[in-house]
């Protein structure tokens, strides 16, 4: 799970896009976005303490578990259970204007209002943004430098 943070700047506030490839999100844009995710999975270990256990509700005589270390896997793209934060969207190119047909859907923080002002001007094609608590908005692509 690839999860980009763009960093709150004057009157806009933070914006959290999660996507299950960072790759996803970066074929939109001009200017490709970094995971913040990218530590690499560890293995860890811990110490258990011993002490008397019941092996179930029944047991009348419990047996004594010796202190011993645990091992596990540590890993912090993991998300715990299927919720995301925030709320979805998707951005689709357009037709009209794009000669590519690519369609992702996305889940944020932050608000719509804020991604559109950011991400306005940086896509790599004509851009629709479909947002699950509002209306579609068009996102345009990076302006060409200098001209003949």
């Amino acid at each position: 799970m690839a999860k980009c943070i763009i960093p709150a700047d004057g009157d806009r506030k933070e914006i959290v896009i999660y996507s299950r490839y960072i790759e996803s999100i970066n074929a939109f844009l001009t200017d490709p976005l970094t995971d913040s995710t990218v530590d690499p999975a560890q293995v860890k270990t811990r110490r258990h303490s011993g002490g008397p256990r019941r092996r179930g509700p029944s047991d009348q005589n419990p047996i004594n578990v010796p202190a011993h270390d645990v091992r596990y896997l540590y890993d912090p793209s993991l998300k715990s259970g299927n919720a995301l934060p925030g709320f979805s969207f998707i951005l689709k190119t357009d037709l009209e204007f794009a000669d590519i047909d690519m369609q992702r859907s996305f889940t944020m923080t932050g608000t719509v209002v804020d991604f559109q002002q950011y991400f306005n001007e940086k896509m790599k094609y004509d851009t629709f943004y479909y947002p699950s608590i509002g209306g579609r908005h068009k996102l345009l692509p990076t302006p060409l430098q200098g001209g003949g």
